[in-house]
């Protein structure tokens, strides 16, 4: 009967374990840190992709909850490292997910695919945000966005789970 306990509270324990997901690193400290004191978020979706082929991962970061999310999607957030410092290289409003790295590039940087929906928008369809050199567009529903016929890529932040 003790052994059939012991397995049981090891089994809880490992599954609490997996549940909390991986360790943060400190870069993952200082994205939260800086979304809290920039933006006051503290519920967004996230991840880490090379966007300009500089071996090193910028953060796009999806943003939830009733300050940030209207009837036409949420804001996306592309931050960037410079040196320890970060910095924003976009605040898109009302994008939905899933987010898409697309297989082109703009300058440099990877084209972006966020899905447009809800707001007035009839038909949902999936938006190209193309880096102009200095940012990404900050609304996907107007140029320079553009619409796209047949999207393709990797989905880097999905829909709802």
């Amino acid at each position: 009967m003790a052994a059939l306990a012991l397995r049981a509270a090891t089994a809880t324990v490992l599954a609490l374990l997996a549940s909390a997901g991986p360790a943060q690193s400190p870069a993952d400290d200082a994205v939260a840190e800086f979304l809290r004191n920039e933006f006051g978020l503290a519920d967004y979706r996230r991840a880490d992709v090379d966007l300009d082929g500089d071996d090193a991962a910028e953060s796009l970061i999806y943003a939830t909850g009733p300050r940030v999310c209207g009837s036409g999607g949420c804001n996306l957030y592309i931050l960037a490292r410079n040196g320890g410092r970060l910095r924003v290289v976009t605040n898109a409003s009302v994008a939905r997910l899933p987010v898409t790295l697309l297989p082109t590039r703009s300058n440099g940087w990877r084209d972006i695919g966020v899905t447009v929906a809800g707001g007035g928008i009839r038909h949902a369809y999936m938006a190209r945000l193309r880096f102009d050199g200095r940012s990404y567009p900050g609304n996907p529903t107007a140029p320079p966005a553009e619409p796209l016929a047949a999207p393709s890529g990797e989905v880097v932040l999905a829909g709802p789970r």
